[in-house]
């Protein structure tokens, strides 16, 4: 029997030598290499790739000084395959695919730089290239509607109702206080209105071709996304343009993309602080229309008037045949995150559809991103400075300051377009059945059963809670649509690195090869990457656009000693900048990544709660069998996005976010963080366990799915690569995780008093700022005011914190169920747990 298997082997060995050796010739007499040979020869051959990857590496480095003092090489676009993030397949199955295959058909997708103008055939237009380029440009027509909404029913009406309220408040005559409440009317019309017009925006358009390249080497676009507007614009119905809000230079770009590809301009929605001499008239001009901050001056106490004028003013424009663009996140983001929306202006387009304004919208999220951002920094306001207003002195220095300054490229991208009328129609069949289904444990959970927090802009109209959902969830398609778009810059991945991965300093080799890493993942997931070429030249373009401020740079020598030689090596040391306050600007441009990891970071924080005992218990290590329940670890991972719900949009409102978060738990498996421990179950075991506790009218499907989630099992991979991999992901959110941590502890300094909210968040900042110089903190960006006001509004939600408002200012206190130390402290346990602490080293 030995002999037999014994031949048997050797025939196998022959078999398997003779299809490795497919090069070699039947009359080939070289000599076979024993197994001693070869593993010399595999050495050899590792020396020889180390030595050529060292040489390859002095040679980069040698080039450091050249890179340094000339100017950076900007090669020519690339051929890149096209990346547009099409519409949801749940909600616009219809609109999927419209324009996104149209606009591949090209043969070659390319990167345009819209600074770039085709001169055209003629000798005057190549001599003249800007003033041919605008003088070429499409003519629109762009009709003012003042008169229309002043003639308005609704705005008739809000004025009667306006100027009875004022009469009966202020005791005078009905008669002046409706020629009063006219006058106000005309006056907040004429602040309102928007003056756009083809000859300013042709001016401007010229200037911004000599001026912005002198800071901006260049505005990106993808020539397939240019087509996909284009075919977009020949539908014939309005064009609503909704972009994440970076910097006042998104007003620009939009502005300046439009008229390069002869599309009608939008009317553009500014908050009236940039209503300033001069510039304000030319924003009009351009097409922006003014709205107030705070539309209500009074709180609690709606100003119908105001409300009416607006809603009718871009019902009105609609009509016309605007398109429209506003800034569905409200303000600019502070941390380089997308932020929750704020939808007033985008409940006004619906209404606009469903009232029959309009036939039809087609809705485009897009994104810009700078290499460097133009508008400086949010450093003082996230430490709590109250923000600048902005001035016609503000504005020149800022524009003097720019002028100076090197930002780098900037980069447009545009999801398809998506029917407004499609995505109504989903949603409101979502809500037939939410209606129709009267168990609440049957409701689908993908649809959202709250309400915006943003006020509606209808005047006097009552909007309940189904439009509200309706209108919230439309825009939360679009904020994250947005920002799984937002193209990747290389300053965004740099930060990531050095703020999660590199904290304490790295060499370039180290850089180099995460940075490498890093992007060939990005790539796998098919994520917007807007930069190419060789990783050296790329890291070094990203420190130099982020400065010696953010990021230092130093030559160090280093004795190596490789085979018994003493041999001197000079390598460069790369440190973060992870003092305050620079750090919080660093974590900025790092944030900008967060939306791609953010589920891993959840799930894995989760990991570290659930485990937190026995991940630093020495005996459960030693026995390498730490296990954990998928179901616990959806649990805490549900709670965690609870927790940070202020922070992101973690999934599409149309997506079940516990299987998101089952998706991102099979991954990390997957990647070997953790291994799934398999358990099954015989079909008559699953009978008799369904016929013994179970007696209602649920489905097998339900309860063998049910069944599985509670027995499925994962087993903790405890070796370096992998605990690497699962510090790096928990770092991401570890600052957030601090801020709410501390911002809960200090709950504790409500019990039995109230503070005004601005004393609230100094609280809070004083508490993390003692915390980070004593040690016990270390993530410096935890000191930001927007994680610190987002928590107080998790704490509202939680029924935790009440506050009633005197004089347009918030007054906190603790309810009472939490009106004492142990309460409190609860809450503060309930997102402590999730900071993870190696306590072994």
């Amino acid at each position: 029997m030995v002999d037999v298997v014994s031949t048997r082997l050797q025939e196998v060995y022959a078999k398997w030598e003779a299809r490795t050796n497919v090069d070699r010739n039947e009359d080939d007499n070289t000599p076979r290499l024993s197994l001693d040979g070869l593993r010399r020869a595999g050495q050899q051959s590792q020396r020889k790739r180390i030595q050529n990857r060292e040489q390859s590496r002095r040679i980069r480095e040698n080039a450091l000084l050249k890179i340094k003092e000339t100017e950076l090489f900007v090669p020519p676009p690339k051929e890149m395959s096209s990346f547009i993030l099409q519409c949801c397949q749940t909600c616009t199955p219809t609109s999927r695919g419209t324009f996104a295959s149209m606009a591949t058909k090209q043969h070659q997708q390319l990167e345009k730089n819209m600074f770039q103008i085709d001169p055209g055939p003629g000798l005057f237009s190549k001599i003249f290239s800007d003033f041919a380029f605008i003088y070429n440009r499409k003519h629109y027509d762009y009709p003012r509607v003042t008169k229309t909404v002043l003639n308005d029913e609704r705005v008739k009406e809000a004025i009667k109702l306006a100027a009875m309220q004022t009469a009966k408040s202020e005791n005078i005559p009905e008669d002046k206080a409706l020629a009063a409440t006219e006058t106000r009317t005309k006056s907040i019309l004429s602040r309102m209105e928007s003056c756009i017009n083809h000859f300013v925006i042709a001016i401007t358009g010229w200037f911004t071709c000599k001026l912005v390249p002198m800071f901006i080497k260049s505005i990106i676009v993808q020539n397939s996304q240019i087509e996909m507007i284009q075919k977009a614009n020949e539908r014939g119905v309005p064009l609503i343009f909704l972009p994440l809000h970076r910097s006042h230079i998104d007003y620009m770009c939009v502005g300046y993309f439009l008229l390069s590809i002869n599309v009608r301009n939008c009317l553009v929605a500014a908050g009236n602080n940039l209503n300033i001499p001069i510039f304000g008239k030319l924003l009009s001009g351009l097409g922006a229309f003014y709205i107030k901050r705070q539309i209500d001056p009074v709180q609690g106490r709606k100003d119908i008037l105001y409300r009416a004028i607006l809603h009718t003013y871009v019902m009105e424009s609609l009509r016309a045949g605007h398109n429209m663009e506003f800034f569905i996140e409200g303000g600019r983001t502070r941390t380089g995150k997308p932020r929750l929306p704020k939808a007033g202006i985008l409940s006004i387009i619906v209404n606009a559809y469903k009232d029959g304004t309009i036939e039809d919208a087609l809705i485009i999220p897009m994104s810009i991103n700078y290499e460097r951002l133009v508008d400086g920094n949010f450093v003082k306001e996230q430490l709590g400075q109250p923000k600048i207003p902005e001035s016609f002195g503000s504005t020149i220095k800022a524009v003097w300051k720019t002028l100076r300054g090197s930002y780098g490229i900037v980069k447009c991208d545009f999801c398809e377009p998506f029917s407004l009328h499609e995505m109504i129609k989903s949603i409101e069949n979502q809500q037939m059945r939410l209606q129709a289904n009267k168990l609440t444990e049957k409701v689908p959970k993908f649809i959202s059963t709250k309400t915006m927090s943003s006020s509606s802009l209808y005047g006097t109209d009552i909007v309940d809670d189904e439009y509200r959902l309706l209108v919230n969830n439309i825009a939360q398609h679009v904020i994250y649509d947005s920002g799984k778009s937002t193209a990747i810059m290389s300053t965004n991945i740099v930060a990531f690195l050095l703020l999660n991965k590199f904290r304490d300093g790295c060499t370039m080799d180290k850089l180099v090869e995460a940075f490498d890493s890093l992007r060939q993942e990005l790539e796998y997931l098919n994520k917007n990457v807007a930069f190419y070429g060789e990783t050296l030249d790329i890291i070094n373009h990203a420190l130099e656009i982020l400065g010696p401020g953010l990021v230092t740079q130093q030559r160090q020598e280093v004795i190596q000693n490789i085979q018994g030689q003493v041999k001197k090596d000079i390598i460069i040391a790369i440190h973060p900048v992870s003092m305050l306050p620079n750090v919080i600007e660093l974590s900025y441009y790092s944030n900008s990544m967060t939306v791609h990891y953010v589920m891993d970071s959840v799930v894995v924080s989760a990991l570290y709660a659930a485990l937190k005992t026995q991940i630093n218990d020495p005996q459960s290590i030693a026995q390498n069998d730490i296990t954990v329940l998928q179901s616990v670890l959806i649990d805490k991972a549900l709670k965690l996005c609870d927790i940070l719900k202020q922070e992101f949009i973690f999934c599409k409102p149309c997506e079940d976010l516990e299987q998101v978060i089952i998706m991102t738990i099979q991954n990390l498996s997957y990647r070997g963080i953790i291994t799934l421990c398999e358990e099954s179950y015989l079909e008559e075991e699953l009978w008799s366990r369904r016929y013994a506790k179970t007696f209602d009218n649920s489905s097998d499907e339900e309860y063998i799915a049910e069944n599985s989630r509670r027995k499925i099992q994962y087993k903790l991979n405890l070796d370096a690569e992998a605990s690497a991999r699962m510090e790096f992901l928990h770092t991401i959110l570890r600052p957030l995780i601090d801020t709410y941590t501390f911002s809960a502890f200090t709950l504790t300094k409500l019990v039995d008093r109230s503070l005004l909210e601005r004393d609230l968040v100094q609280e809070i900042l004083s508490e993390i700022k003692t915390n980070i110089d004593s040690g016990i903190a270390s993530y410096g960006e935890s000191l930001s005011v927007d994680p610190v006001k987002n928590s107080l509004k998790l704490f509202e939600k939680w029924q935790v914190l009440d506050c009633h408002v005197e004089e347009n200012v918030k007054i906190y206190y603790l309810r009472d169920a939490y009106d004492d130390d142990v309460a409190a402290n609860q809450i503060y346990e309930s997102i402590e747990i999730y900071k993870w602490i190696n306590k072994l080293n």
